[in-house]
């Protein structure tokens, strides 16, 4: 109490501390949190040079905390290509990568994302119609599948060569067997290594996103994938590092590739590039990995035939028993921890099974290790979350009945499973840590009062009650909360350091206009974030 504040903040604070929730006043030194209580207190450990914040009646949060994410690729949708609109018919995606042409006519190649498969599958013929000598490629909204024009399909190898490698789950072909130019999974993620840009295109997607993240309240985010979105990406990370333009807090896991024949020397790979680049605001954790695809895309990994599709059961990608275990322990070893792709029952299962034989051959039972998404889930695998403390990084912005995740998954898997989709409550019912996550640039949009509103009402207010996919998933304001700060915090092992505002931890706080704890859910989907602080560093207000 010596000490005297660099700066202190006022308002109505939630802290997230369980045994002093509310507050009204923090101070900081030194970055660090050095008093959370009253005003009165407060002001007495102020000087001539300490700042001082007050935000009157609007509320103060811990910063918050983002568990799956992909940073360059969140950044490349707004500057290196063309966004979508998933709700747009493909005639619709094919006007808009025509105007996107006509507005840049000197590109060598037209990249976009966002599109949404409706009634009709995309094919090249559609995209050759407006452009047949230069690349032309869109991502679908998910990620996990792409439309090429004919051009495309020449130049990254697309033939019937590749669906002999992948097969027709992934390169979808017509009557005679020749690839249509859609194409899911394996080669779309080698089509997007492939695409070379550069460190300085990553800086400044990366720089993007940081900015956006930061202006919408969030201090800290997961990187799913530091390799996921271009081979640049990680270099651009370590370049802003250095430059001291690195403002948030990015926490990463390492692509491991599929089935991959040697998982130890994977893991030994990851803890050395951790030991060369971990810094302050960057950090490699673990790995990750794609198990299976998604549900719109017919590559979810299912126990059960798709219904439309007898003797189908979609994509594996990463189904090699013996490895997964293999990947656990060597992870183990490096105290890191292993973050896995996991949309259907199979895929869930899968490593489910694989944590549980690690975990009990290591005697490792904190690795914390996650599995993202969550869609399809039994029962059965739900109580094993809370058992071997597998944290539920869980799809709270996706509960709702959009066209992608409702419609297409009662297409394809029947109405019962999709309105069993994407629980949330019954793994807090079985112990486990949940997380909430966006996958932004998957999810539309990265958004606190959207989290909350949708983990607590099902549904956004403006959309309406025919929206709601499952009232009996929805949780309480405070465990929403808590998938948002202390459980992201703890799942990368930083919940000494970040998701709550107590004395020692960083001084990472942000402030919104409306109280999420008390105010109705109407006017917290429209709720504003008025200031965030890293650091003890105000590095982002509101105009």
């Amino acid at each position: 109490m010596g000490k005297k504040a660099d700066f202190i903040i006022i308002g109505n604070v939630i802290t997230m501390d369980p045994y002093a929730m509310h507050a009204e006043a923090v101070a900081a030194k030194d970055g660090k949190i050095i008093y959370v209580g009253t005003e009165n207190v407060a002001r007495k450990l102020c000087d001539s040079d300490t700042k001082i914040y007050d935000y009157g009646k609007n509320t103060i949060y811990p910063g918050f905390l983002e568990a799956h994410c992909h940073p360059g690729g969140a950044g490349a949708k707004k500057t290196l290509l063309k966004t979508l609109n998933p709700d747009d018919s493909l005639e619709q995606c094919v006007q808009a990568m025509k105007e996107y042409m006509e507005e840049f006519p000197d590109k060598q190649m037209y990249a976009g994302m966002g599109f949404e498969e409706h009634d009709v599958p995309p094919c090249a013929s559609m995209l050759d119609a407006i452009c047949k000598d230069k690349l032309m490629m869109c991502t679908d909204s998910g990620g996990h599948s792409m439309w090429l024009n004919s051009k495309a399909m020449e130049v990254f190898g697309i033939n019937k060569d590749a669906v002999k490698e992948w097969g027709t789950g992934c390169v979808r072909v017509d009557k005679d067997g020749n690839p249509t130019g859609y194409i899911s999974e394996g080669p779309v993620f080698r089509i997007r290594a492939a695409i070379k840009y550069t460190v300085d295109d990553f800086k400044t997607c990366l720089l993007w996103w940081q900015n956006y993240a930061l202006s919408n309240g969030y201090t800290g985010v997961y990187n799913a994938g530091v390799e996921v979105s271009n081979a640049a990406e990680p270099g651009a990370i370590y370049a802003l590092e250095k430059e001291g333009k690195l403002k948030h807090y990015m926490f990463g896991g390492s692509l491991v590739k599929d089935n991959t024949d040697t998982p130890e020397e994977d893991m030994n790979r990851i803890a050395e590039e951790a030991a060369n680049h971990n810094s302050k605001h960057y950090r490699l954790i673990g790995a990750k990995v794609f198990c299976d695809g998604v549900v719109e895309g017919k590559t979810a990994w299912l126990l059960n035939d798709y219904i439309d599709q007898p003797g189908y059961r979609g994509v594996s990608r990463f189904n090699d028993h013996e490895k997964m275990v293999r990947l656990i322990k060597a992870a183990s070893s490096h105290n890191m921890n292993v973050h896995v792709h996991t949309i259907g029952d199979a895929a869930i299962k899968a490593w489910v099974d694989a944590i549980a034989e690690a975990e009990e051959e290591t005697g490792n039972f904190d690795m914390r290790n996650a599995l993202a998404h969550l869609q399809v889930v039994r029962p059965e695998e739900i109580r094993r979350f809370g058992e071997y403390n597998i944290i539920a990084v869980a799809g709270i912005m996706w509960v709702e009945k959009s066209h992608a995740l409702y419609t297409m998954m009662e297409r394809y898997l029947g109405k019962e499973e999709a309105d069993k989709g994407f629980p949330v409550k019954d793994f807090i019912d079985s112990g486990t840590a949940v997380c909430s996550h966006s996958d932004y640039p998957v999810s539309p949009t990265f958004s606190v009062p959207w989290t909350i509103c949708l983990a607590v009402g099902g549904y956004l207010p403006s959309n309406g009650i025919g929206m709601l996919r499952h009232a009996d998933q929805n949780i309480s304001r405070l465990e929403a909360l808590k998938s948002i700060t202390m459980n992201v915090a703890y799942s990368w092992h930083e919940e000494n350091r970040m998701g709550s505002l107590e004395i020692g931890k960083i001084a990472n706080l942000t402030v919104f206009d409306k109280d999420f704890l008390k105010d109705d859910l109407v006017e917290i989907e429209n709720a504003k974030c008025l200031a965030t602080f890293v650091d003890g560093e105000k590095v982002y207000e509101a105009e």
